[in-house]
């Protein structure tokens, strides 16, 4: 479980988080939504550690990272599995090589263990027998899941996703989506979405955090967010025609349900 506890963050005189409080649990996918400079980004960056606040607290199961000396934060990150945006994958290594780089550099363990390590997870994402291939030759989402692999090859605690479906047609979005909220619920890992994507947000959104210049302007699931009157949320969301259509399949699901 992750905690910000009244975060606040400044660059000069530019106010970026305000006193900002969200619970991140185990088992869940957190999404962190907003327009460009809400200050998401920021905050995702303070809860790896990457980024100092000017107050508040970051907890990782009660422990505050705001206080973390280096050696700690070390440690700490051997636990933090991260999908980056564009996927940030090693050109000049093999998809083998790409996965296996946080082994490499957190563990000793023999080559043979750790290869055994990459495959397993590169079956898990459903790329069996690219070991050998060069991010060159993988479409764009075959590397959002080569790079999802790599994060998640050390068993992490904790998984960050910056913009995971950046650059992806709307089918390969789906999968990308799917994958991460499987993987979430197997390992029982504390994930944390940053994005803009709706379709991320209607398949994902356990816990949904929206921030409004600074501020956490809204909270709840991706079924709260069909039915919220907050204006400024669902301006930002929906169109008219997208609201009322998700309205109708939410209200249609919970009748079949019923």
């Amino acid at each position: 479980m992750i905690e910000v506890r009244n975060v606040r963050k400044s660059f000069g005189d530019k106010v970026v988080l305000k006193d900002v409080s969200a619970t991140m649990r185990p088992g869940k996918t957190s999404l962190i939504i907003g327009t460009s400079g809400s200050g998401k980004t920021v905050l995702m960056k303070v809860m790896i550690g990457l980024l100092p606040v000017d107050a508040g607290e970051v907890l990782y199961e009660g422990r505050d990272i705001v206080k973390m000396d280096h050696k700690e934060l070390k440690e700490l990150r051997k636990q933090v599995g991260m999908l980056f945006q564009g996927g940030a994958l090693f050109d000049s290594k093999t998809v083998e090589e790409n996965v296996m780089f946080p082994l490499d550099m957190f563990t000793t363990d023999s080559k043979s263990k750790k290869l055994s390590r990459v495959n397993e997870v590169l079956n898990r994402v459903n790329l069996v027998d690219t070991n050998k291939k060069y991010p060159a030759e993988l479409s764009g989402g075959m590397k959002k899941r080569v790079a999802l692999a790599r994060a998640i090859v050390q068993n992490p605690k904790y998984l960050f996703c910056d913009e995971p479906n950046s650059g992806l047609d709307p089918q390969t979005s789906l999968v990308i989506d799917k994958l991460v909220k499987e993987i979430t619920l197997e390992y029982n890992i504390t994930t944390v979405i940053n994005t803009h994507d709706m379709n991320t947000v209607m398949e994902s959104g356990d816990h949904i955090v929206y921030l409004y210049q600074g501020n956490k302007q809204w909270e709840g699931t991706n079924k709260d967010i069909i039915f919220s009157k907050d204006e400024k949320l669902n301006s930002f969301i929906f169109a008219s025609e997208f609201l009322a259509k998700a309205k109708e399949i939410i209200m249609m699901e919970d009748g079949h349900n019923k």
